[in-house]
């Protein structure tokens, strides 16, 4: 039989400010749901990403390459 394991979900929000969260002291977010998640689970208050971009953020974050390992270019042409 397989050893125990954690249950692990993650969940990357696109377009979502920091303070969209009701945990985080907003008072005029309703977030019950995401609120009780985080509770029972982990929250990240100082995280950061690789590239301000979005598509290349979530590809470094799911394989652990810095950006520039694989050829991402910025909207100009050039490498990161």
């Amino acid at each position: 039989m397989a050893p125990n394991r954690p249950h692990i979900v993650i969940i990357i929000a696109d377009e979502f400010r920091a303070d969209g969260l009701g945990h985080l002291g907003n008072p005029a977010a309703v977030t019950q749901d995401a609120d009780r998640l985080i509770r029972d689970g982990v929250s990240f208050r100082h995280a950061y990403c690789q590239v301000a971009e979005c598509t290349p953020s979530r590809a470094s974050f799911l394989t652990g390459w810095y950006p520039h390992t694989w050829g991402h270019r910025d909207r100009r042409g050039r490498v990161d």
